[in-house]
């Protein structure tokens, strides 16, 4: 039996990466499924229309359909960089950074059970009453001003009035904590895969920046904190990350991403000037050997070295 190492994993075909590498830049050059994201104006009336619930049920699940899309490409990159083996230090951390991109359920289990939450406990409370409509104002928007006007008791409605405030801060708070932690296991993807960009002589990824809040959100938040909506705070924050993400951080990756691909690509079409193989002579890399190597050798026949 020889003893000369053997490859572990088959060799791919020659340019067989490079196509690969031209189907994931056509891929990130369309838009994922859940990339539309409310506006401030939105968010503001859709919002209040709704007593703070319908971003809530809304918001988690297109993020989800979003985090997929994005999390699946991520993983076809770092896989197409295990077969282009340029860089195979960097593929181990590479793949696993691609595995914590994937979505998180939990957070979005979270926000939709505390807004189911919400309304049962409204609904339950308001199944007997007749004046539907004000007594859902007078424990909602109204309460910190004219409390009175209720036909529950004080206790009732100071319960019903936590219960809303509590558990949309809870629930908001939940999926701002989700986009955050997205964006924070992104910028990780993407310091793993600049080495791999590197070894193509290619410009590096831009890490993802901060999911900063834009002043007219700053403004809204203010407007909601005077009129003590506490829950509209984080309600914006929520909005305001998830646009920011949706609109301009994952779309600026996502086009860098698809310009370095499209340049590996397009490397292949390139014409490669082929010295003469009477000319070249390739020698052992051990300096104790030396010893002279077929153009093709891919290992040492004399030593066992690698070529």
């Amino acid at each position: 039996m020889s003893n000369f190492p053997q490859p572990t994993s088959p060799i791919p075909a020659p340019g067989a990466s490079d196509d690969y590498a031209a189907v994931l830049a056509r891929r990130l050059g369309q838009p994922p499924a859940g990339g539309r994201a409310w506006g401030l104006f939105t968010t503001v009336i859709l919002g209040v229309f709704s007593f703070g619930v319908l971003p809530l049920l809304i918001w988690p699940s297109r993020f989800r359909d979003y985090v997929a899309a994005e999390s699946r490409a991520l993983q076809e990159l770092a896989e197409w960089a295990r077969l282009r083996g340029r860089r195979p230090a960097a593929v181990g951390p590479l793949l696993a950074a691609a595995e914590d991109v994937s979505f998180r359920p939990l957070p979005w289990v979270a926000c939709l059970l505390l807004a189911v939450f919400v309304v049962a406990a409204f609904l339950i409370s308001f199944i007997q009453q007749s004046a539907i409509f004000g007594n859902l104002l007078a424990v909602t928007y109204y309460f910190p001003f004219h409390y009175h006007l209720t036909t529950f008791s004080p206790e009732h409605a100071t319960g019903l009035h936590k219960i809303w405030v509590g558990v949309l801060t809870v629930g908001y708070l939940a999926h701002w904590v989700q986009v955050r932690a997205h964006v924070a296991d992104v910028r990780r993807y993407v310091a793993r895969l600049n080495p791999v960009i590197e070894a193509e002589y290619l410009p590096t990824i831009r890490l993802p920046g901060s999911c900063s809040f834009g002043f007219m959100w700053i403004v809204a938040a203010i407007f909601m904190g005077w009129y003590q909506v506490w829950w509209g705070i984080p309600m914006l924050m929520a909005g305001a990350v998830q646009r920011r993400y949706v609109k301009s951080i994952g779309r600026d990756l996502r086009y860098q991403l698809m310009l370095r691909l499209t340049d590996i690509a397009a490397q292949r079409r390139l014409p490669v000037v082929v010295p003469p193989r009477t000319l070249v002579q390739h020698q052992c890399s051990n300096n104790h050997c030396l010893a002279i190597l077929r153009p093709d050798a891919r290992f040492c026949t004399r030593c066992g070295s690698p070529a």
